[in-house]
């Protein structure tokens, strides 16, 4: 158009073209089309940030600039687009560069704060005297989030002042969240921090206090070789900087996450829970210990301000947005600053230093026993310096208490609390500050006269008060049925384990399953019966959670007693068993597709070199009973999925020719939807055979046979749902039959309808794609017997917004991965981006999975659902088609990565259901080529005169030498072929280095990592 509209002269076209190349290089409509991401990310996309950078603000070659827009490139690297704010000139930076052009803002931007500072007379910060003096100050380049959006911004647990934030401090790394509190609006205006401008951008920032950084110590990313990665000189280097940074950030999702620990219980920290959390962030070794200090220093605050500070100065607390706003308008601050709590300056001034100094350092987990430790706290260490007893005088002649006597009173106040429970549980009000527990005037029964010394060993220790709501007398007691029933477990099992030697394999067997039985049938009435008894009970003096939390721990841990004496060296405690079936590999799919036969051989292949088949504590089972195909058939899976759907695909498999391959299996009467789900006449066999293993897994966790179970089956199930194309997708996602939503329901089933009769099950979904098929069958409608959890690629930034719900307008495609997902979406749709009720949580995790992504979903708000609903067993959709070398190219995780999901996955099993969490096998795809025909890309015959297809056939033959096989033995059957196209053995190429074997070896290795229970 510049060449040819009209012009006076030859420089005034010139000018127009100049002027629309200038264009060209920043119009957003021509970068998407050149394949630049415009749009800014939820989350840091991979090690440089990505599109995460997108609107930071830079000074390059002396002038100011703004981040425009991100391109992956694979030979040149990541490259971002930037715009002079001058001229609008645009130019590319690599990553190192773009590093180099925010430091140079952060660090003309920190000098102005400074300088404001410094001119207004700042007070000292937090912490001691000397930690005060050495506090320092950064701040983060202001972003371009309007303040009419951010000023709704809230998070969980901001009355009790801790957060997570991300520092955008240049030597902390981009995208890592620390622990932080969060400065008061009238703190902030003590210390002399408040803006001096009324602009909008300042409302939109708060102060915040990172507890313990890592980042202002003496260590040097740069040469990590200066100390061992375990030295004690490398751990101290990260604990030379100040204890406390203030910071000033924007408020938005990208800077500011809830707190996840220290919630309902907020009496201890888990050890193991930092430590796997802690491999997410990408941090050295030696970082350790400043992060464990880090979370020490929040969680004793929030226990303080949860309850002590919170009680006493409930008046300057805004709870309602309304009012926190209305105050937040008043003060020129953000709500934020409003709604958190305000701590005494007398806690805010104790000797942090010297407290964490002389704290032991964390002990390492033994037989899989969680490692805690106790929050500091803080009111009694106030309490300490006040007289008597700061004093050496008896204190007993004129005070009745003691710090002793304080301990434990707070000890019965705060509690051992816990988390919201499923169910009618749930009713309870969570907003109780003080749980009240039962006063001895109101006591019945005297706590000596409770006949349980006996039972000290079998159930939760400090249990007195579920004691004593069961009494002695039944007239007295409506719960006295319950303290009968499980003195009456307690002796039948004490009576089978005295002769558990002289009974054999089958004997022990068939004795554990019944106690185990008893056991579990006992929690599930008791849960119901406490709740119902608290709801007829007028008082209301009971903390009726902390009750029913010592209810399923004292039955757990006579589970877990149970199975230790019944117990041999490839039975019960320390086993983890490995399932699959060799009908799984009658799925033949067509040549090219991504879900091929050898799968199964590879994943079998993974757990062996984890040691499976090996040792008599990781068994093998590579075949189930008919008893288990039976079960699925005619009880299990017409519970899942409707009868016209397992009709029709039951017929129409049956129907193929013997020697039928590749042929679409779930296209609907249009011919819709079949491309991707292929298979033979042998498909429905494996898919039934897959579900029956699952089955059989269910059965040997609940039952004791083993602490928990990987299923190596195929095909994959969890896009399976109760007719074709749930959810309104495009297709079934390689996936016939659903295993794990079988599993599911087999475990739910009470025993009369065959099942097993657990209360409530859990499954965690942590495939690429949104398992659809499993919500679909599980939770269509709200049922409180399951928990579905989804972490997957996708939200609404990629797959759109559906704005009309009832639209039948299914032009938008969605693929399952690769280069077509940018335009078309990600498979199965919109479906995960939202949660529609409390029985599931999906959580999309953008465009590509990233390690970061995955562990604060899993550290937060799938810990925090899945501890509120306490399931009697966890199933995990095992899905690795999110590592960075499988072909879909849609996630950045690495094998360890999945080895430390697992790891957090069996840690929230253990402390919940005794360590009871089934795996089965979703995607993943990265198995190189294993077996190649020499003439696989060539004609079957050549004939003199070669045709155009056969030269280039012919050409391709030399490129293959290039390739390796990968060799998995005698795993591999008899007669299984394995055809790739050329563009996939490529993109397979690279799995030789690490793919799906690697993933499914530390996925495996974690299970049995995990399978030793320890007693409470």
């Amino acid at each position: 158009y510049a060449v040819q509209r009209s012009a006076k002269s030859a420089n005034e076209r010139l000018q127009f073209v100049l002027d629309a190349v200038r264009r060209i290089s920043h119009d957003p409509t021509v970068l998407m089309q050149d394949g630049w991401t415009t749009i800014k990310a939820q989350h840091t996309d991979g090690p440089s940030g990505g599109a995460f950078l997108i609107g930071e603000r830079i000074i390059w070659q002396k002038y100011e600039a703004v981040v425009i827009a991100f391109v992956r490139d694979e030979d040149i690297g990541d490259l971002w687009k930037a715009i002079w704010l001058e001229d609008l000139d645009t130019f590319d930076l690599e990553a190192d560069e773009l590093q180099e052009g925010m430091k140079k803002w952060l660090s003309k931007d920190a000098r102005k704060k400074a300088k404001s500072l410094n001119s207004s007379g700042a007070m000292p910060l937090l912490g001691g005297t000397a930690n005060r003096e050495r506090s320092g100050l950064t701040s983060k380049p202001p972003a371009s989030i309007r303040f009419a959006e951010s000023s709704k911004f809230t998070v969980a647990g901001i009355d009790h002042g801790i957060i997570l934030a991300a520092s955008f401090n240049p030597k902390a790394h981009l995208g890592v969240f620390w622990p932080a509190r969060v400065m008061h609006v009238s703190e902030i205006r003590a210390h002399g921090l408040n803006p001096a401008s009324r602009r909008s951008s300042s409302k939109n920032e708060i102060y915040i206090v990172f507890l313990a950084p890592y980042w202002n110590g003496q260590y040097s990313f740069r040469s990590k070789s200066t100390f061992g990665a375990a030295s004690s000189s490398a751990k101290e280097c990260f604990s030379t900087g100040p204890m406390f940074e203030v910071e000033a950030i924007e408020v938005s999702a990208t800077t500011i996450q809830p707190y996840p620990y220290g919630g309902a219980d907020s009496s201890s920290l888990s050890i193991d829970k930092l430590r796997s959390s802690f491999k997410f962030l990408g941090l050295p070794g030696p970082a350790f210990d400043r992060f464990l200090d880090s979370h020490r220093l929040a969680a004793c605050l929030k226990h303080y301000a949860r309850w002590e500070h919170s009680e006493k100065s409930s008046s300057l607390h805004l709870n309602g947005v309304k009012d926190a706003g209305a105050f937040a308008a008043l003060s020129d601050s953000h709500p934020m600053s409003v709604q958190t709590a305000i701590f005494p300056s007398a806690v805010l001034n104790l000797p942090f230093d010297y407290i964490l100094k002389n704290l032991p350092g964390p002990k390492k987990s033994q037989d899989n026993e969680e490692v805690t430790e106790p929050t500091i706290r803080l009111h009694l260490v106030l309490e300490a310096m006040r007289p008597p007893f700061c004093w050496e005088a008896n204190k007993e002649e004129n005070h009745s208490s003691s710090p002793a006597q304080a301990i434990r009173h707070s000890k019965i106040s705060s509690g051992t609390c816990i988390p919201k429970t499923a169910g009618p549980v749930n009713s309870v009000s969570s907003s109780n500050r003080s749980p009240l527990t039962i006063e001895p005037t109101n006591r019945s029964i005297p706590l000596s006269t409770v006949p349980h010394s006996d039972y000290d060993d079998w159930i939760l220790k400090n249990s007195e008060d579920l004691w004593e709501l069961f009494g002695s007398n039944p007239e007295i007691s409506p719960l006295f049925h319950l303290g009968e029933r499980i003195k009456f477990l307690i002796a039948k099992s004490q009576k089978e384990i005295a002769n558990v030697d002289s009974l054999d394999l089958h004997q022990r067997r068939e004795k554990l399953k019944i106690l185990l039985s008893h056991c579990l049938m006992l929690k599930a009435q008791g849960d119901e019966d406490i709740f119902q008894w608290h709801l007829s009970d007028i008082r209301k003096e009971i903390n009726i959670r902390e009750i029913i939390f010592i209810w399923r721990k004292s039955l757990e841990n006579i589970y877990k007693r149970v199975i230790d004496k019944f117990s041999t060296p490839c039975f019960g405690n320390k086993v983890t068993t490995l399932l699959s079936d060799s009908r799984c590999n009658e799925h033949i799919t067509a040549d090219g597709s991504f879900e091929r036969a050898v799968r199964l051989p590879a994943a079998i292949r993974g757990a062996k070199q984890a040691g499976f088949g090996s040792s008599p504590n990781l068994p093998l089972i590579t075949k189930v009973d008919d008893h288990y195909m039976k079960l699925a058939e005619d009880i299990i899976l017409p519970k899942a999925h409707k009868t016209s759907y397992l009709k029709r695909m039951k017929s129409k498999i049956l129907a193929l020719p013997s020697d039928a391959k590749g042929v679409p299996l779930t296209d609907d009467s249009e011919g819709e939807g079949g491309e991707d789900t292929m298979g033979s006449r042998g498909s429905y066999a494996a898919a039934l055979a897959g579900v029956a293993v699952t089955l059989k897994g269910v059965d040997l966790i609940v039952k004791g046979e083993c602490v928990n179970a990987f299923c190596a089956v195929r095909p994959p199930g969890h896009h399976a749902g109760r007719e074709l194309h749930p959810m309104d997708a495009i297709s079934n996602g390689f996936c016939l039959l659903n295993p794990i939503a079988c599993a599911a329901l087999y475990a739910a089933t009470s025993l009369s309808e065959g099942g097993l009769g657990l209360k409530r099950v859990c499954v965690i979904d942590f495939d690429v794609h949104h398992g659809n098929g499993t919500q679909d069958i599980l939770c269509s409608v709200y049922d409180p017997r399951f928990l579905y959890v989804s972490l997957h690629a996708g939200g609404a930034l990629i797959n759109g917004f559906d704005e009309d719900s009832n639209s039948d307008d299914n032009d938008f495609r969605r693929s399952l991965g690769g280069r077509q997902q940018e335009e078309q979406g990600i498979f199965p749709g919109r479906c995960g981006d939202t949660s529609p009720h409390q029985g599931v949580l999906n959580i999309p995790l953008g465009k590509k999975v990233t390690a970061s992504a995955i562990g604060n979903a899993l550290v937060g708000p799938v810990s925090s659902a899945v501890e509120a609903f306490a399931p009697d067993l966890i199933l995990l959709s095992a899905g690795f088609d999110a590592h960075k070398n499988d072909p879909l190219g849609m996630g950045g995780l690495t094998a360890e990565d999945f080895g430390s999901v697992t790891e957090l996955t069996c840690q929230m099993a253990h402390r919940l259901c005794s360590g009871r969490i089934l795996s089965v096998l979703e995607g993943g795809y990265g198995v190189p080529c294993c077996k190649m025909k020499e003439n696989l890309f060539l004609p079957d015959s050549l004939s003199k005169a070669e045709t155009l297809e056969e030269k280039e056939a012919k050409s391709i033959r030399k490129p293959l030498t290039n390739f390796k096989r990968l060799d998995l033995g005698e795993d591999v059957p008899e007669g299984m072929e394995d055809r790739l196209s050329y563009a996939l053995l490529q993109k397979l190429d690279k799995c030789h280095a690490e793919g799906f074997l690697e993933c499914v070896k530390e996925h495996v290795g974690a299970l049995a990592k995990y399978n030793c229970r320890s007693l409470s």
